[in-house]
């Protein structure tokens, strides 16, 4: 009984992705990695002062830089899937041991639990590491769901955090690697209008009606795409990054990437 339930936890890992998740994610390094590699780039700007980071949703860190985790003096991982010990350790101990980074793994829910963990680790960095995006499958209530994620910056007021999410999804009438790298060189140039892929939070433009058809129509969307309510994370003025990420083929995510200073 214990093996089984063991196995349910690990396949699901409360609704956060599990094993099919990661089986998915190893397979799809290959399409997935101008967006890594966009994701590197920009978090090689984000300079904290804090020397402690604590990762919430770490998971395998499957897009996660590896170079910037190392420029900690202490990474704190908080997940709640059983195999994220194991797997982050695979793609990122090695180098974190030989900066002398030490890293330690606590599961629990670090959504829920964030309060706890803002007084547990009071100097450290806090990160959602392509989390937040995930509580739209945890929660049915979609205002109970904005109400949790405009939660999160009133309980960070003061401390210096960041976060990369979903903000939409959805199908699209082409393969995306071939755009992808068109888009990812234009984004690293600034050669994008329409003030994207960089832009700054404003409660009236990051509706779907106004942002986000810009968006779509970048990928050739299709169908109907799903908006992930994170428009709520980052406070008013903050500046974001929008990045595309095919996540499967003929579908997309755009990300959205930002972080506030203390």
């Amino acid at each position: 009984m214990r093996l089984n339930a063991w196995l349910r936890d690990a396949w699901r890992a409360g609704g956060t992705g599990g094993l099919n998740w990661h089986l998915h994610a190893a397979a799809s390094q290959a399409r997935w990695h101008n967006t890594q590699q966009q994701i590197d780039r920009w978090l090689a700007r984000v300079q904290p002062t804090q020397r402690q980071l604590l990762l919430i949703g770490g998971s395998a860190g499957w897009m996660m830089s590896t170079a910037w985790l190392t420029c900690f003096k202490r990474v704190d991982v908080v997940d709640i899937d059983p195999l994220a010990p194991w797997l982050f350790s695979r793609r990122h101990g090695k180098a974190l041991k030989q900066a002398a980074c030490p890293w330690q793994f606590h599961r629990q829910d670090g959504i829920a639990g964030l309060p706890a963990l803002l007084k547990q680790f009071p100097d450290a960095f806090v990160w959602f590491d392509n989390v937040l995006g995930q509580l739209r499958y945890r929660l049915d209530d979609e205002d109970a769901l904005e109400l949790q994620l405009g939660q999160i910056q009133r309980c960070l007021q003061g401390r210096s955090w960041g976060s990369v999410h979903d903000l939409y999804s959805g199908p699209t009438s082409v393969e995306l690697p071939t755009q992808l790298d068109a888009l990812c060189q234009a984004a690293e140039h600034g050669e994008l209008h329409g003030g994207m892929p960089q832009y700054r939070v404003d409660r009236q433009t990051t509706s779907l009606e106004n942002l986000g058809q810009s968006l779509l129509q970048r990928v050739d969307a299709e169908g109907i795409w799903q908006d992930h309510c994170t428009g709520v994370v980052f406070p008013a003025g903050t500046a974001v990054h929008m990045i595309p990420w095919a996540f499967k083929p003929r579908y997309c995510h755009w990300l959205e990437l930002g972080w506030i200073r203390s």
